[in-house]
């Protein structure tokens, strides 16, 4: 995996070439996951705001529901999250479609006019993820902020402009920053993992499944690890 991003990275440069393929993927990663990510925001943001501000207001705190309910989707639920649901959807797509092509010897086929699989089929998939994750992880990070008003001011009682206003007094450009090197770095992790286990698939139909399963489990797990380790030495 690390000898197939060092190629992803120095292929790159071939971008130009590629655009069809990397807009394509782009589109895959980010316009039609926008309705999945639009629900799993909304409602982290909803629940966010229901569990910690019915505490909060049993301590007559409810004020500060926004505070919560921006750092922990800016520093950590927004990014993980939305890394979740790309890895399983757009993951796993890609882990099958790849494994599909390598059990059919379709990738030694494009080596035999001289057709880099990586440069063809792992590069675009790279490039789009780590285009578009970052932006699909602000939208969603939008979209939660925006439920969680919803839930402040109808049911807690907090004015939405009390709520605005402590949410966006306790963010500072730290949190943004790491916000962003997550989702950059989530989207390169689980966009290389697809890539690998696709690309060494074997054993047919099966293989298929098995490579496919491996991509997500191991996409899931290593963004978890990465987050902590991102969150130790950069937040």
């Amino acid at each position: 995996m690390v000898l197939l991003l060092g190629e992803c990275i120095i292929e790159l440069k071939y971008f130009a070439s590629n655009a069809r393929r990397i807009i394509r993927q782009m589109m895959e990663v980010g316009w039609n996951t926008l309705p999945l990510a639009s629900m799993i925001g909304l409602f982290t943001g909803m629940i966010t705001s229901l569990q910690t501000g019915v505490e909060l207001k049993n301590l007559g705190l409810q004020q500060q529901v926004g505070t919560i309910v921006g750092l922990s989707l800016v520093r950590e639920m927004g990014p993980v999250f939305t890394a979740f649901i790309v890895a399983a959807r757009v993951g796993a797509s890609w882990a099958a479609e790849l494994g599909a092509m390598s059990v059919s010897e379709e990738i030694d086929a494009l080596r035999s006019p001289g057709i880099r699989p990586v440069r063809f089929l792992a590069m675009p998939r790279f490039l789009a993820a780590i285009t578009m994750q970052p932006i699909l992880t602000v939208y969603s990070i939008v979209v939660g902020i925006w439920g969680g008003a919803l839930v402040s001011v109808n049911y807690l009682g907090v004015s939405r402009h009390v709520y605005y206003k402590r949410l966006f007094d306790s963010l500072a450009m730290i949190d943004l920053r790491l916000c962003l090197w997550k989702a950059l770095v989530f989207g390169a992790l689980f966009s290389i993992v697809s890539c690998y286990t696709g690309l060494t698939t074997t054993n047919g139909a099966e293989g298929v499944g098995r490579s496919t399963t491996r991509a997500v489990v191991i996409s899931l797990s290593l963004v978890l690890v990465a987050d902590y380790f991102i969150t130790r030495f950069l937040g």
